[in-house]
C-alpha cells in the first residue's frame, strides 16, 4: 500500500483557493468534488486525502475567511489609545476586509442561505459573530467607563453595529445601483461613532 501523503497546509490552501473559484462560478449545490479536484490540479482521490466531503471544504473556506480577520483585530483591544480611536480602527479594518472579500460575496450569501439548514454552518457563522462581539463590546465599554462614550448598553450597540453591517450586504445585493458598499459602510460607521461620542 502506498504511504499516505503529507497533509500540508500549503496544499490545503491550494484546494481551498480552487474550491472558492468553483463555488463562485457554480454555487455550492452544483459544484462537484470532481470540479474542485480539476481546478486544484489534483486527482479526486488525492483531494479526499485532504477533505473528505464538500461540507468539509465549505467549513475550511469559512474558517479561513474569518480566522484571518480576527488575528489583527484582537491585537488592539488592550492597546493604549482612546476607545474612540480603537472603535474607528476596528470598523475601518472591518470595512477593508469586506472590500477585500467583495468577490466572495456570492459565497457569503450561500452561507446565509444554509444558516437554518446546516448545523455546522450555523456553528461557524455563530462563532464568527460572537468573536465580532467579543472584540467590539469591550471597546465600547472602555469608552463608556472612560467617559468618551455616552452611558449606553455596550452589547446593544454591538448588536446594532452587526445588524447594520449584515443589512448593508442585503441592500447592496438588491440595489447595487444605489448602495456603494464601501462608502455606505464607512458613512454608517461614522454615524454610529458620532452618536456614541460625548466629545463631538
Amino acid at each position: 500500500m502506498a504511504p499516505r501523503p503529507d497533509v500540508s497546509e500549503e496544499r490545503k490552501e491550494q484546494i481551498l483557493e480552487a474550491a472558492t473559484e468553483v463555488f463562485i462560478r457554480a454555487g455550492f449545490h452544483k459544484a462537484r468534488m470532481d470540479d474542485i479536484a480539476k481546478q486544484a490540479g489534483l486527482s479526486k482521490g488525492a483531494l479526499y486525502w485532504y477533505f473528505d466531503s464538500k461540507d468539509a471544504i465549505i467549513q475550511g473556506i469559512m474558517d479561513r475567511m474569518f480566522a484571518r480577520e480576527f488575528e489583527q483585530m484582537n491585537a488592539f483591544i488592550d492597546a493604549e489609545m482612546p476607545a474612540r480611536e480603537k472603535l474607528e480602527l476596528y470598523l475601518e479594518m472591518t470595512v477593508e476586509d469586506i472590500a477585500r472579500f467583495e468577490a466572495l460575496m456570492p459565497i457569503m450569501y450561500e452561507f446565509w442561505a444554509m444558516l437554518l439548514r446546516k448545523k455546522r454552518v450555523k456553528e461557524v457563522l455563530g462563532s464568527y459573530y460572537k468573536g465580532f462581539f467579543d472584540i467590539l463590546i469591550p471597546i465600547i465599554q472602555q469608552g463608556i467607563d472612560r467617559g468618551e462614550f455616552r452611558d449606553v448598553n455596550a452589547e446593544d450597540v454591538a448588536v446594532t453595529v452587526g445588524a447594520f453591517i449584515e443589512g448593508m450586504f442585503v441592500l447592496w445585493a438588491a440595489i447595487p445601483d444605489v448602495v456603494e458598499l464601501e462608502r455606505h459602510l464607512r458613512a454608517g460607521a461614522n454615524l454610529i461613532i458620532e452618536s456614541l461620542s460625548l466629545n463631538k
